[in-house]
């Protein structure tokens, strides 16, 4: 049998994580499908499975049927290949996604054996804290005009720490915003689900968050929890757009919050959905990370 025998492989579980954040911190991979919260609260959805092999993690999308790029110290292109071809051998596609574009780059034979293409869609946004915080330069005039907005005509609104009490406000929360925008129709309709499994994890996943109050009416809410030792990771940024300012508001003090020890914010890919990339463009992102797919020719 072989070392990669997908029925070797395991879903996801809490235990899982103290594995997976010694690996990362190893690595640093920076993009949010690494992250372990991430990969533990979507797991169910998109079936994902993982196990070790020659100190490596190997994570792979049953649903989509595609091996991530092995997380640890970069692989051998044989090994690459090698990985590849057992899958091959069990039936599978043998095809891998998030891989690093750098290797990809650096390792020009892959185009032997792979048909190689930027993955924008699955790319993800990353921002100076400080700049979601100082909000400066022509770019970002309408974020902060946003913001001084709501302050003024919420002169008394609120910051508190999403604890468990808040739970089922978040939620509600969060069904509204989908609500008002048609989200089967626009590929949110596995997101209430995730953030359930969030909640219902939330202590044991190391999650953090924040909550925006105009009086006693939930406003905005944030989750987050640390990508490495300089970068966060929002996963969820949810807002009542009925009151004006709200998500540049959850934005604004969330990064205020983070920049005391993270230098770097992710907020995540916009999944090729074009009004959710206007939306990540408009904060003026310091670095796209472009991902590959490798599909096996």
């Amino acid at each position: 049998m072989s070392e990669l025998d997908i029925s070797a492989f395991k879903a996801m579980e809490l235990p899982d994580k103290n594995i997976f954040e010694n690996a990362l911190k190893q690595d640093a991979k920076i993009l949010c499908n690494f992250n372990f919260q991430n990969l533990f609260i979507w797991g169910g959805i998109f079936k994902t499975l993982w196990k070790t092999y020659k100190e490596r993690l190997i994570i792979y999308g049953g649903d989509n049927d595609l091996i991530y790029m092995p997380v640890g110290k970069d692989l051998s292109l044989r090994e690459i290949i090698g990985i590849s071809d057992d899958f091959k051998k069990q039936g599978k596609s043998g095809n891998y996604i998030f891989f690093d574009a750098d290797y990809a780059g650096k390792n020009k034979e892959l185009s032997g054996y792979f048909r190689i293409e930027s993955d924008r869609n699955n790319a993800d946004y990353i921002y100076s804290a400080a700049k979601l915080v100082e909000l400066k330069g022509k770019k970002l005039h309408k974020k902060k005009n946003l913001v001084s907005q709501f302050t003024r005509n919420n002169p008394g609104y609120t910051i508190k720490n999403l604890e468990k009490q808040f739970f089922g406000e978040c939620f509600r929360l969060a069904e509204k915003w989908c609500k008002a925008r048609n989200c089967d129709e626009i590929g949110f309709t596995h997101e209430t689900s995730a953030l359930k499994r969030a909640f219902d994890n939330f202590k044991e996943l190391g999650f953090e968050g924040l909550l925006v109050f105009t009086g006693d009416r939930m406003a905005a809410f944030s989750v987050f929890s640390r990508q490495n030792n300089r970068t966060a990771d929002v996963h969820f940024e949810k807002y009542d757009s009925e009151i004006k300012g709200s998500g540049q508001v959850i934005c604004w003090e969330t990064a205020k919050l983070l920049q005391a020890d993270c230098e770097f914010i992710n907020r995540e890919e916009d999944m090729g959905l074009e009004g959710l990339r206007q939306s990540k463009l408009s904060y003026d992102p310091g670095l796209i990370v472009i991902p590959c797919k490798l599909y096996r020719l």
